[in-house]
């Protein structure tokens, strides 16, 4: 377990050149894993609960509670769009692990030729599967490290790939357990088989922190990502009008230093309102800038949800606008079942 987690941590100082944004091969390593880092806009390196899923956003997540308590969810993006995961934690000689899996389905599609010809074939499908094994170990009261291997599968109508990808993580809780510091390197790795040509691997740097003032009814959540590149934007290569210039007219003025530090940024927050109840709220800048129309952004970026428990059940619920006239909504549904300790999510 030592030299892995040695080898993975090393593989950060490696030139490294991951691409961002809509660039980058597959699909289901960019994923939210759960509603609560939905409702945080997509981002969470550094706060740990009884969901197992969140191993797959920073494996140093994987703690105790996690042990013999599988996951479940499922969820429909956007019309026609299905995905989810699943996952189970347990302890082996002193060392936490997980078992996930992964799925997306894109539908059904007409198929055309090069020249946007219906080809009169019928329709193809596209979806992707991801497997990963997670591991954690606790150091001292305060040090998590974790690691997780990936292996992800892609059809593309006639076509197939897949890759092999490693998550490398740690995670320090205060010793008052007021705040909780995380960092993680994500999907680094390679294709095995290509569509047709190589394409880069969606790797992403993140560190986050998580603060929960013992005399105030909030948690602050802060998390950097992609990191390992400085310069996120797109849209300044997009006309004001959103269209791309393809006539000369000129583009935008280029994003300054400002713009391009927040496009790092994520915020989550959660109300808490007893131990029974809170209200979850999030802001992904870069998303705002680079999904929502110029004259009209809409709520495009923010994230909101909810985290009620009663009784044995735990029940939340989130949403995110994607751009304008589509959120994606994810539904979680958790309970603590006596003898197999059992939770059950599920998401849509």
């Amino acid at each position: 377990m030592r030299l892995i987690l040695l080898a993975l941590f090393g593989l950060i100082y490696l030139p490294i050149g991951a691409q961002i944004g809509g660039y980058g091969v597959f699909t289901l390593p960019k994923q939210a894993a759960n509603a609560r880092q939905l409702g945080w806009c997509g981002y969470n390196a550094s706060y740990a609960n009884r969901d197992v899923t969140a191993a797959l956003s920073n494996p140093a997540l994987l703690c105790a509670e996690n042990i013999m308590r599988p996951a479940a969810n499922i969820n429909s993006q956007v019309p026609g769009v299905w995905s989810g995961n699943a996952g189970m934690g347990f302890e082996y000689k002193n060392v936490l692990w997980s078992g996930q899996f992964m799925f997306i389905n894109f539908g059904k599609f007409d198929t055309y030729d090069a020249g946007g010809n219906p080809t009169g074939t019928g329709t193809t499908n596209a979806n992707e599967m991801l497997m990963a094994l997670s591991s954690s170990k606790q150091l001292n009261k305060q040090w998590n490290v974790g690691a997780s291997l990936k292996v992800v599968y892609s059809v593309l109508g006639p076509y197939i790939a897949n890759g092999a990808m490693i998550d490398a993580g740690v995670h320090y809780k205060s010793k008052d357990s007021t705040y909780t510091i995380g960092a993680s390197l994500n999907n680094f790795g390679s294709m095995i088989t290509t569509y047709n040509s190589y394409e880069k691997m969606p790797m992403g740097l993140q560190i986050g922190t998580t603060i929960k003032p013992k005399h105030m009814p909030f948690r602050f959540n802060l998390t950097l990502h992609n990191l390992q590149k400085w310069d996120l934007t797109y849209n300044q290569y997009i006309k004001s009008n959103n269209l791309f210039d393809t006539e000369g007219g000129g583009f935008e003025k280029e994003v300054g230093f400002g713009g391009k530090l927040l496009r790092h940024f994520t915020f989550g927050g959660e109300l808490v309102l007893g131990k029974n109840f809170g209200i979850l709220m999030g802001y992904n800048h870069q998303r705002r800038m680079e999904m929502a129309p110029i004259n009209k952004k809409g709520i495009t970026g923010m994230g909101w949800g909810i985290d009620l428990k009663l009784n044995r059940f735990n029940l939340t619920y989130a949403s995110a606008g994607l751009f304008p006239g589509y959120n994606f909504n994810m539904f979680t549904i958790s309970t603590h079942l006596e003898g197999s300790k059992k939770i059950i999510n599920s998401q849509w």
